[in-house]
């Protein structure tokens, strides 16, 4: 036993000699302390008190035994005191035992074995005083205010307190409640005592030890014949462990509610009275659910639910539960439940309990089992089957033997030449038996003479065969090769058209050239002087032939594009640069019809990785187009946007528009969307298509948007060369093309 767990025993004496022999005899069980007389004795009690039995000599000088000993009660009611002297006085021992100030008078010499039985006799009462778990008070009242309250020997052992600390410190006992309770104590307390309420008040205090303890002060006022209290009585219990017990209790509730909440079905009590009638007595939420009622309506009344079985299965119910009433059996049943708008199926299984009072209890659980049984139906259904199946199934031994086959297989039976029980043969056998060894399913495909099938192996472990389902194939098969065959001579068509465009347009640009020299020569008079009506035709022809070449290069780069021929020359170049340029080219054109071109571009050079010329003939396609398609007198207004990974160039015209259907088709090859405010030449449809492949070959997009009356948007995205940013980009402020 540690010094800690030592019972704590005072002796006082006025001879040091007799104190260092008790000493000496009980050190070892107890923890001793020795005292020099009563007002040493009680100094002690303050330091290192409170003792669970003080041995006192009764004739000390300067405080006699029995006065010390009075002290030591009043300031340790629970202690139990010893009076050990050698001037044996009968009257002195009968009126201390008769006031309880001594638990024992013994005389001296007193043997060993007296004094130690009479120790632990007192250290064992001091220990029942200690698990004391109540005291009473009686609190005197008066002029409206507490005089003096006595509190009861259990006072230690519920607070830690001796009644003299309370009495030396009126400000203890509020002060021991914790702070969240102690308005709740002071006006429930006041109230009880006006007469408003009844009952005790249970709250929190902190014992000295510093432990947080649940008392109940239950207060009974006492009146006068004036009915004015002037006293009221109490008894304040340590009700920590019921409060302990109860929150367990809740606790334990909780987690029950929350594991039948768990449950996938409905947790239910049964009772079947000693009379007959049958009543639910529990029920989980989970009744809500399945059956749309609450749990208190089919408690109130068994038979909303009971009554909602079918005919047939509620008659099987009572028969189970008469059965298992009878036989303390488990109950088992399943049946159909009529809700509203369907029936469900629901499986029961119950244990029954007979009660004191003849009653039966079953504590069961409901699943609704409608999908199960659907699954059972299918499962019964699949059951027929391969029977029924149209295509060939067969099941095969694991040493390659045909166990089964249906009527549907017999074609394929009959092209390999077997029959039932016998061997597949070996080119299918070895087949199998690789699937088999790889351990997975496959799908094959296997051609028998003029018949091609597909054939799924299904391996079936446990039961160490294999499935076969197979499938005639062979028209789908035939259709493959034949689609085949046709895409092998669709591709050579496309090759032979490529070549004959390539050539063709080759074969055209060479005269046409030679065209376009003789009449620029023409026009320009190095043939002679050319009269105005002869100039004019010249220019006609002119125009001609550069369409014709506009077209001859369309048709080159949509064949380049689509055998994928088409090669970019990419380089880092000033896209800025490429716009005002672009946009310069076309200025001619764009006076003609006073249309006026306001061009926003930024105000230092942007970089992207890209072929020079291609973005020029985008931009060419897309700002000619603008010009043919908008009216006289109209704007256009090209964009170029620098952002952080890539750059945006824009061209918007005020124009007729597009409706949606007509920007679907756009990019489509060889579509015209004839919107010209009167005449105007049409190019082959190719235009925007080759803009849209160039550049989504750059890696960006091109998009279009407009309404009908509202003009279009045509935008598209390069991604940037990584350089370094410059810190006074600033974009341009709008710069305005003036008309030539």
């Amino acid at each position: 036993m540690s010094e800690n767990d030592k019972t704590k025993i005072l002796f006082v004496d006025d001879e040091k000699n007799i104190l260092n022999g008790f000493k000496r005899q009980f050190h070892n069980k107890y923890e001793v302390e020795t005292a020099l007389g009563g007002s040493d004795g009680l100094e002690r009690m303050l330091v290192s008190g409170p003792f669970a039995v003080v041995v006192s000599d009764l004739n000390m000088d300067g405080m006699d035994g029995l006065t010390f000993l009075r002290k030591v009660r009043e300031a340790s009611p629970d202690t139990v005191c010893v009076m050990l002297t050698g001037y044996a006085d009968l009257d002195v021992a009968v009126e201390a035992l008769n006031t309880g100030r001594i638990f024992r008078f013994l005389t001296k010499p007193c043997p060993h074995e007296v004094l130690t039985q009479t120790i632990e006799e007192g250290v064992e009462q001091y220990k029942r005083h200690m698990t004391v778990s109540s005291y009473t008070y009686t609190c005197d009242i008066e002029k409206d205010r507490i005089a003096r309250i006595d509190r009861s020997q259990g006072c230690l052992a519920v607070t830690g307190y001796t009644p003299q600390d309370f009495v030396s410190d009126n400000a203890l006992w509020i002060s021991m409640v914790l702070p969240e309770h102690r308005v709740m104590v002071k006006d429930r307390i006041a109230s009880i005592i006006e007469g408003k309420e009844v009952g005790p008040v249970e709250f929190t205090v902190r014992r000295k030890d510093g432990a947080v303890r649940w008392v109940s002060d239950t207060v009974i006022p006492q009146r006068n014949e004036k009915g004015r209290v002037y006293k009221f009585e109490g008894i304040l219990e340590d009700v920590t462990e019921r409060k302990e017990m109860q929150t367990a209790l809740a606790h334990s509730e909780e987690r029950y509610e929350r594991m039948v909440a768990n449950v996938p079905g409905l947790v239910f009590q049964l009772v079947l009275r000693a009379q007959g009638n049958m009543e639910f007595v529990f029920l989980s939420d989970t009744c809500r659910d399945f059956f749309g009622i609450e749990p208190e309506d089919i408690k109130n009344d068994s038979h909303l639910l009971i009554g909602k079985m079918h005919p047939e299965d509620r008659a099987e119910f009572y028969r189970h539960i008469a059965e298992s009433a009878e036989e303390l059996s488990p109950c088992e049943w399943s049946g159909r439940i009529m809700l509203s708008d369907q029936e469900k199926w629901y499986q029961t299984l119950a244990r029954p309990e007979r009660l004191p009072d003849g009653d039966t209890l079953w504590d069961g659980i409901m699943l609704d089992i409608t999908e199960t049984r659907k699954t059972e139906h299918e499962v019964r259904s699949l059951a027929k089957f391969p029977g029924e199946n149209p295509n060939p199934v067969l099941r095969i031994s694991s040493d390659g033997r045909i166990m089964y086959a249906n009527n549907a297989a017999d074609p394929l039976l009959q092209l390999w030449g077997r029959e039932i029980d016998q061997n597949l043969p070996d080119e299918i056998n070895d087949l199998v038996r690789k699937i088999k060894a790889l351990g997975a399913d496959d799908c094959i495909e296997i051609k028998c003479k003029d018949r091609y099938y597909s054939m799924v192996v299904a391996i079936v472990d446990e039961y160490d065969y294999i499935n076969i389902y197979a499938r005639d194939m062979t028209e789908v098969k035939n259709a493959q090769l034949k689609l085949i065959r046709a895409n092998e001579i669709l591709k050579e068509h496309d090759r032979l058209k490529s070549e004959f465009v390539s050539t063709v347009s080759h074969e055209l640009r060479t005269p046409l050239c030679i065209f376009k020299n003789i009449v620029s020569n023409a026009m320009a008079g190095v043939m002679g002087k050319v009269s105005h009506k002869l100039y004019e035709s010249l220019k006609t022809a002119d125009a001609s032939i550069d369409r014709l070449t506009r077209i001859i290069s369309d048709f080159l780069d949509i064949s380049k594009i689509e055998s994928g021929n088409m090669k970019l020359d990419l380089t880092p170049i000033d896209v800025q640069q490429v716009v005002v340029e672009s946009v310069k080219s076309l200025q001619v054109l764009a006076s003609a019809k006073d249309i006026e071109i306001k061009l926003n571009t930024a105000k230092v050079e942007v970089l992207v990785n890209a072929d020079r010329d291609r973005i020029i003939q985008v931009l060419t396609n897309l700002v000619g187009n603008a010009i043919k398609f908008i009216p006289v007198n109209g704007n256009i207004e090209v964009s170029l946007e620098d952002r952080p990974q890539e750059i945006s160039i824009s061209v918007k015209d005020d124009g007729p528009g597009l409706s949606k259907d007509d920007i679907e088709k756009i990019f489509n090859r060889f579509v015209q969307i004839h919107m010209l405010l009167g005449p105007g030449e049409h190019g082959t449809g190719l235009g925007l298509t080759i803009a849209k492949e160039l550049i989504e070959m750059h890696g960006g997009k091109l998009n279009c948007s407009s309404q009908p009356g509202n003009g279009c948007c045509f935008s598209f995205t390069i991604p940037k060369v990584e350089i370094q940013p410059v810190d006074d980009f600033q974009i341009a402020e709008v710069t305005h093309v003036p008309a030539q």
